[in-house]
This record gives structure tokens, C-alpha cells and sequence, in this order.
């Protein structure tokens, strides 16, 4: 028997042989409701460990969108004929938008939304959704499709 199901149980364990000859299980009964709610405590919805847990590791080791300058973007095209579209988005205006395809290209928006940069307004008709690490969505006539970006 383990140790700590030893103290859980509320036995007195031999060394040796690793037993439990004296068992409270009302003690248990009533332990058992605790332990219970302090390990859902730590998982639970007024627990934001987790989420910060990921914010952290975000923080620490996946890339964010400009850090250092233009973002390529490859997606996949819908359209038979092309097989790859790439998009450039720079930051511009001395850091105030984000431009489509140069810095002096149309001057787009960039915003924070659920965790990732939204660019609109560089391309027409397009909205960049940029998540950390390289990865993301376009948004062309209300359909979304995966893209990567670099």
C-alpha cells in the first residue's frame, strides 16, 4: 500500500511489509469528499490555471505576428486553377496599421480578438486571423480557410 494511500486511509503502515493493519473507513468516507473537491479545484471553471499555463508557453516559445516586421501568408486557394495564394502584411504608418503587400501598400487594422491578431483592411474583402506559433485563418466571403504564416 502506498503512503499516501497510508494517510488517505488514515492507517498506520509497517515499513516493512507495507501494510495497514488499522483502517478508519468512516475516516475515509468522510476525507474522500475533500480531496475530491480540492483536485476539482484545480481543474474547475473557477480555476483559471490552465489558461494561464497556456499564456505562459505562448509567451515563452511560440512566435507572435510582427515581432519582427512583414508576415508572409501562404493559404490554401479554393479555386481549381490556383493551388497557393501568399499575402505579405508589414507593419506601417510608423507602426499604426498594417499594410497589404508592402509599406506602402493599403493600410489595414490590426487587432486583439479570443487570443489572435485580426488584420483587416490590408487586402479588400480578406481578414486575417494570425494565432501565435504560425498558424490561422483567412476570411474571404464568409468562409474560413487554414493558413500558415511566417
Amino acid at each position: 500500500m502506498s503512503p499516501l494511500h497510508c494517510l488517505l486511509r488514515r492507517a498506520t503502515c509497517n515499513a516493512k511489509n507495507d501494510t495497514a493493519p488499522e483502517r478508519t473507513d468512516h475516516m475515509m468516507a468522510r476525507l474522500l469528499p475533500l480531496v475530491s473537491l480540492a483536485l476539482a479545484a484545480c481543474t474547475g471553471p473557477l480555476s483559471d490555471a490552465p489558461n494561464a499555463t497556456a499564456a505562459a508557453f505562448n509567451d515563452a516559445f511560440r512566435d507572435t505576428p510582427f515581432d519582427s516586421g512583414a508576415v508572409t501568408v501562404l493559404v490554401r486557394d479554393p479555386k481549381p486553377l490556383r493551388m497557393i495564394q501568399s499575402y505579405t502584411l508589414v507593419p506601417c504608418q510608423n507602426g499604426a496599421a498594417i499594410c497589404g503587400g508592402s509599406p506602402l501598400g493599403r493600410a489595414g487594422a490590426l487587432s486583439m480578438q479570443d487570443g489572435q491578431y485580426v488584420v483587416t483592411g490590408a487586402y479588400p474583402g480578406r481578414t486575417f486571423y494570425l494565432g501565435r506559433g504560425g498558424g490561422g485563418f483567412l476570411q474571404e466571403n464568409g468562409v474560413l480557410v487554414p493558413l500558415a504564416w511566417n
